[in-house]
């Protein structure tokens, strides 16, 4: 039986009742607050949100949170709908670690350094294949976004799959203290952030704080997380990777040159193929993980495969969608010159047999170094991807066309443009003759509204 937050929290309140399912109707944006919601006031740097509180009752929110600080500032009538905390933020994270053991479903907790948003996408996937699984939404994995997660479970949800985010030593223990996860995940210790942390070893301290799971799983192929897993005492340890004693081990991966793939694992003895219509230099890694996620979970190993298969990309980071015969792949994010490259030398390696129309737009913010990595790209395209049909949008990317054209690509292959709305005028003109069309680049350059246009009805 669901208790009472306010009795266990030792919060204050006129109220004679409260929902059982409080923390599901909890909500930060007074902006969006609907009708039945609560309102929890977060103050900021820059704001205050019980400036908002009248506002949001007005909108048809029963109830709000407020600092015991501000008690006398509210009018009696208000003062009875509300929840008086020392602390709003305190109380979010409070509510959310007490609803998550209130809850009591599996939830795996996913850090690195990078990948975290698609590993935990993909686990999502798998699990949910299985049964209901609540997961992070887009990227918001830190001290508010965490809790907000949290409060969104039900009584229905068996498995959680939670992004944890941290730029500062102390950052992941704080998050694991809410979320209590039962399996931490330790994706990979790079460079992202090595000015906030001092050093990659720093990094790799902070990201072990995941640890605080009762099961890790963790990249053995990375010396350095292994040794320190294993200095690690009373915890289950379970490892995926392409190195021998791998629990978790990926063996080989196949290419049909059209982009269906085909991975295959070793689970601790037990072979194991996943196949999918979605492929990308990071999706065999990946998958590896989601299978060491399902063994730490004792799931079925052919269960937790098929489940992967429902995996086809994240809005904006190489999103496969099926179009009739015609595939429209979206990476259009983000862009960056190792972005880039890891991208075009996916389509050159999945997809070698498709007829292959390139829309490439501007990397913003390289300064001195824009040209060159522009010109970079172009020379690549030309010489190894080898497209159909290669268009450029913006000023830098003509950069790409421009060394395109000078590494060998024929010139009527390439066409430039100023800005997205100018191509999706052209779409009609090119749009049938492809078989596949990837779409990338830096976000300002809006080709996002290229996808839209081709996915609309």
């Amino acid at each position: 039986m669901v208790k009472n937050p306010v009795e266990d929290l030792g919060w204050r309140t006129e109220r004679e009742s409260l929902p059982f399912d409080l923390p599901n109707r909890v909500s930060s944006d007074s902006r969006r607050i609907e009708s039945g919601q609560w309102f929890m006031p977060i103050r900021g740097a820059n704001f205050d949100g019980h400036e908002f509180i009248q506002a949001s009752v007005d909108k048809g929110a029963v109830g709000f949170f407020y600092e015991t600080r501000l008690r006398d500032q509210l009018s009696p009538e208000l003062r009875k709908l509300g929840i008086e905390v020392t602390d709003t933020t305190k109380a979010l994270q409070d509510l959310a670690r007490w609803w998550r053991k209130e809850i009591g479903c599996k939830l795996v907790g996913i850090t690195g350094s990078s990948g975290k948003t698609t590993v935990k996408e993909m686990a999502a996937a798998m699990l949910h294949s299985i049964a209901p699984t609540l997961k992070t939404e887009g990227s918001l994995n830190n001290e508010l976004g965490t809790p907000l997660t949290l409060c969104r479970l039900t009584p229905l949800h068996r498995f959680a799959v939670i992004e944890m985010g941290a730029r500062h030593k102390g950052d992941i223990e704080f998050l694991s203290q809410i979320t209590l996860q039962d399996i931490g995940v330790l994706l990979n210790v790079g460079s992202a952030h090595v000015g906030e942390f001092g050093g990659p070893l720093k990094i790799l301290e902070a990201k072990m704080e995941i640890a605080a799971a009762p099961t890790a799983v963790y990249f053995k192929d990375d010396a350095r997380i292994d040794e320190a897993m294993k200095r690690l005492k009373n915890k289950t340890l379970i490892s995926f990777g392409r190195e021998a004693g791998a629990d978790v081990r990926l063996l080989q991966t196949d290419l049909d040159g059209r982009g269906r793939v085909r991975l295959h694992f070793d689970i601790r003895g037990q072979k194991q193929t996943v196949e999918s219509d979605f492929y990308h230099s990071s999706f065999p890694i990946n998958a590896a993980t989601c299978l060491a996620i399902g063994l730490a979970l004792k799931l079925d190993p052919a269960a937790c495969a098929a489940g992967l298969q429902k995996f086809h990309g994240i809005k904006g980071r190489f999103k496969v969608h099926t179009l009739r015969h015609q595939l429209l792949i979206d990476d259009c994010y983000n862009a960056n010159p190792e972005s880039m490259k890891a991208g075009l030398s996916t389509l050159r390696k999945a997809y070698a047999h498709r007829k292959t129309f390139l829309i490439l737009g501007d990397m913003l913010e390289l300064g001195d170094s824009s040209e060159a990595a522009h010109r970079a790209v172009g020379a690549y395209c030309a010489q190894d991807i080898k497209p159909a049909k290669l268009i450029t949008v913006g000023p830098m990317a003509r950069w790409i066309a421009d060394e395109a054209i000078r590494s060998g690509l024929p010139k009527d292959r390439v066409q430039q443009f100023d800005n997205a709305d100018q191509v999706i005028v052209q779409l009609p003109s090119f749009w049938p003759d492809a078989e596949l069309l990837y779409v990338k680049a830096s976000n300002g350059l809006r080709l996002s509204k290229i996808i839209d246009a081709l996915l609309t009805p």
